[in-house]
């Protein structure tokens, strides 16, 4: 079982390191890149909640990335009317040229590294990352109680 843990690990590992590598390459961090994602696949008027329970960040590191997108010109906010504490992100134009150029693309390849997977093969590699999930966070809630 050491080895298959081992070798699990290090595949995650692996593909954060790439993830983290495409970042750097372009101009990015690895949490600014994945807020930047997230904003571009939740689309206009979603907000640093959002972002926190799709990526599990907290909003305080959110919330730094979100300033320098603002002060870079990628996003602007807007005011909820019903709820003023929070502000919708929508992005400008050069918002999602950018996102045009870095998120579309990188999105474009899990895509196709799914489809050259084929649908049977997804399923069960979605099967078995249940099962995996469910059980690891079964045992950690069982260790953290």
């Amino acid at each position: 079982m050491d080895k298959i843990q081992d070798k699990l690990m290090q595949m995650f590992q692996d593909m954060d390191k790439v993830y983290e590598e495409y970042a750097k390459s372009k101009g990015m961090t690895y949490v600014s890149l994945s807020i930047l994602e997230e904003i571009f696949e939740l689309g206009d008027g979603c907000t640093q909640k959002q972002i926190s329970e799709e990526t599990h960040y907290p909003k305080q590191m959110i919330n730094p990335v979100v300033k320098s997108f603002l002060e870079d010109g990628l996003i602007k906010l807007r005011e909820i009317p019903s709820d003023r504490r929070n502000k919708e992100i929508l992005l400008t134009e050069k918002g999602r040229a950018l996102c045009a150029e870095i998120v579309a693309p990188l999105l474009g390849k899990e895509t196709s590294a799914l489809q050259n997977m084929g649908g049977q093969q997804c399923a069960e590699l979605l099967r078995l990352l249940e099962l995996y999930s469910g059980a690891y966070c079964m045992g950690i809630g069982e260790i953290t109680e």
